[in-house]
Parts: structure tokens; C-alpha cells; sequence
């Protein structure tokens, strides 16, 4: 099964538009390289209109961080829906993690660079981000535990432990210097594991 992160809505506002033409800067040039010059350049306006908006770089790169998890938990909690098979269900988790914004980011030849600036200047929102993961999927694993559609076993009626260590896992697939292809084939992989695991038996 094929799923498709939900984009956000189109939007004309000032800040969506700065945020797409950082993003663009990040990849294209790196972090250490790319300055607020950059990327007011890239969205039609004056540094001093930029500042207006941002205290900095950091505060840009921080902001589309943010956005990205708030985008990625929209979709998790609408996607996973009661009834879902678990095999389809983990189709939905990897989707977070191997969606167009991370194909972008680790398609550039910044890549790397980019996911250590994550790492050294967003470690915060990266575990909030990663923990509301870990809650939406326990949730659904809880409720469809309980409704004999999922089992936890061995793990017994552990939700948040199983959710927990299924976003770690997909997490730590990201290792220096993957290529994409071989990091979503790494994800579906174990999501299908994570998947049978899930399935009761018959």
C-alpha cells in the first residue's frame, strides 16, 4: 500500500512563503552556508523585512522544524483510523518518515550537514516531535488491542512501550551517508516486520 504524506494547504502569507524559500537555501547550500541574505533573496524581500519575521538563522531552520512535525502528527492522528489492518497501519508510520521533505533533504548534497544541524540545534523538537509520534501510535495500538484487531504479545498491554520502540527503530534507520532509496527500503522493511509482528494470529 502506497502512502502519501498530506501536504499543508496552499498559503500566501508571508511567513509559509519565507519558510518554502528557506527550506530551498537549506538544501541548496547548507546550513553553515546559507545566511539570512540567502534566503531573503530567495523570498523577494529586503533582510530587514526578513528580521521582521525571524530573530535568525537558527530561529528559521527551528520554525521549519517545528512545522514539520506539527504537519507529519496531522497526518499520523488522521491516518490511522479504527479497523486499520496493522500492516497498513505501519505503511502510515513509515510514511512520516520517508515523505517528500526528507527524499529533499537527503537527496542534497547537504544532507548530512543537515541532519546534524537537527541533531546539535534541535534535539528538543525533534524528541517532542518523535514523543507525539510515540503517543498517537500508542493510542491506536491501545485501542485496537482492545478491540482484537492487534496484539501486543509478548509485550502484553504495553502500547506506549511497543509505539516507542517502533518510532526509535524507523528513527535510527537514518544513518550517515544512506542514500534515500536504500533508507526507504530500510523502513518498509522493518515496518513490514513491525507489521506481521502486530497481526494476531488466526
Amino acid at each position: 500500500m502506497a502512502v502519501t504524506t498530506a501536504r499543508a494547504p496552499a498559503s500566501d502569507t508571508r511567513r509559509d512563503a519565507i519558510l518554502l524559500a528557506a527550506f530551498e537555501a537549506f538544501r541548496l547550500y547548507g546550513y553553515r552556508r546559507t545566511a539570512m541574505e540567502d534566503i531573503a533573496t530567495a523570498s523577494g524581500m529586503s533582510r530587514a523585512a526578513l528580521y521582521m519575521h525571524f530573530r535568525n538563522k537558527e530561529d528559521v531552520f527551528r520554525t521549519l522544524l517545528q512545522a514539520y512535525f506539527s504537519r507529519m502528527a496531522t497526518f499520523l492522528d488522521a491516518a490511522l483510523t479504527p479497523g486499520l489492518p496493522p500492516a497498513q497501519a505501519m505503511d502510515v508510520v513509515s510514511a512520516i518518515k520517508t515523505g517528500p521533505e526528507m527524499q529533499a533533504l537527503m537527496d542534497s548534497p547537504h544532507g548530512a550537514e543537515l541532519l546534524d544541524a537537527h541533531l546539535s540545534q534541535c534535539a528538543d523538537l525533534i524528541d517532542s516531535g518523535e514523543a507525539r509520534f510515540v503517543t498517537l501510535l500508542a493510542d491506536w495500538l491501545r485501542s485496537e488491542a482492545e478491540a482484537g484487531t492487534v496484539t501486543l504479545r509478548p509485550d502484553g498491554a504495553d502500547a506506549e512501550g511497543v509505539a516507542r520502540t517502533i518510532i526509535a527503530a524507523l528513527h535510527g534507520l537514518k544513518r550517515p551517508g544512506i542514500a534515500y532509496a536504500e533508507f526507504v527500503e530500510d523502513v518498509h522493511r522493518l515496518s513490514a516486520l513491525f507489521g506481521h509482528a502486530l497481526t494476531p494470529a488466526p
